[in-house]
């Protein structure tokens, strides 16, 4: 939890914007919510916490991106790789 706090409390814009883009292109959101990611990304990358839990939880998250952009317009089937990531991120904190 600490670690997404961090990146919620230093990356709230980033993550707000995004968000709204995901959430307003359910069956494009990949292709057209690209750079938004990759500004969440940057802004994350700076904090060591979340640059750890990239390192140390980076196979839960290749499956997690993997599931989403599988199915584009069905991220609800990707819960439990979510929630394998968010249990890796949780133990790294």
């Amino acid at each position: 939890r600490e670690a997404l706090a961090a990146t919620a409390r230093l990356c709230g814009p980033e993550l707000e914007r995004y968000g709204r883009c995901v959430a307003a292109s359910p069956g494009s959101w990949h292709r057209d919510c690209r750079g938004l990611r990759d500004s969440v990304t940057r802004c994350a990358s700076a904090h060591p916490l979340v640059r750890r839990i990239g390192r140390d939880c980076s196979e839960s998250l290749r499956a997690l991106e993997r599931c989403l952009r599988e199915r584009p317009g069905n991220a609800a089937e990707c819960e439990p790789r979510a929630g394998a990531f968010l249990r890796c991120a949780q133990s790294v904190t």
